[in-house]
């Protein structure tokens, strides 16, 4: 298991300090919209760091409609060839599509209609996401956040429609405590699970010891699907450099106890 923290590259250091494997930043990092010069300096920085990016979240911008009578499937399409590219050039492994704003369903548009917008887009950068040797992460959001792919049960059914190796599933401990999803769910996914987030599922702070959260049936349940690669923290802090050694240590433990 390799734990990571949700963080920009302006945490990248901290990260490193606070006992972390690698950084989960933003897709918006990598400049996607500006052309490579813009890029550069961020690939510099990054290849010199001592640990890497190796996830990236919040995929697509809103402005860019996956659902609905504005989604551009070319302009997706575009978006996500540099994004994947530039992603994997700096160590990226895995990009999570949450991306509430762009894959929430219009009010009024059919549901059904919507779902099938999301899986044609997915279908349609597999191919690019596979030529970089990046894995989309499909992120169940809560009804509060989204009001479509709402559990990892539906995240991993998703991923069985698109049919392809470069999409697949996420467990989100936040999410699946706010939906009340059952851990077995997790578990029965086996390998369409490519990626992890936690934090407090109440609070949505880091775990620390003696924050009234047992984290190890979560983690038991990653462990039956087979699951033993990263873990990213997206989770509130209070103070990183006090807190994340400490949340970086539990997490570790309860992993080995689990």
């Amino acid at each position: 298991m390799r734990l990571g923290l949700c963080t920009g590259f302006d945490g990248l250091d901290a990260a490193r300090k606070a006992g972390f494997d690698y950084i989960e930043p933003p897709v918006a990092a990598l400049v996607p919209d500006k052309p490579d010069a813009d890029f550069a300096a961020v690939a510099a920085a990054a290849k010199k760091a001592a640990i890497k990016p190796e996830a990236f979240n919040c995929f697509i911008p809103a402005s860019l409609k996956i659902t609905g009578p504005d989604a551009n499937l070319k302009a997706l399409a575009d978006y996500v060839a540099i994004a994947a590219a530039r992603a994997a050039s700096i160590g990226g492994k895995v990009i999570v599509f949450g991306s509430g704003g762009a894959r929430a369903v219009p009010q009024g548009f059919p549901a059904d209609k919507a779902m099938d917008q999301v899986a044609q887009f997915l279908r349609a950068i597999a191919p690019i996401a596979n030529k970089a040797g990046i894995t989309v992460a499909i992120e169940p959001l809560r009804k509060a956040e989204c009001n479509i792919i709402n559990l990892v049960s539906q995240g991993y059914a998703l991923a069985r429609l698109v049919g392809a190796p470069a999409v697949l599933g996420l467990a989100d401990l936040y999410h699946v405590g706010q939906e009340n999803e059952p851990y077995a769910a997790i578990a029965a996914g086996g390998t369409l699970l490519a990626h992890v987030h936690v934090a407090h599922p109440v609070t949505r702070k880091c775990p620390l010891p003696g924050d009234g959260f047992d984290y190890r049936p979560f983690l038991r349940a990653l462990k039956q699907a087979g699951y033993d690669d990263r873990i990213s923290l997206e989770c509130g802090w209070d103070s990183l450099p006090e807190q994340g050694p400490e949340a970086a240590g539990h997490l570790r433990t309860q992993w080995n106890l689990s």
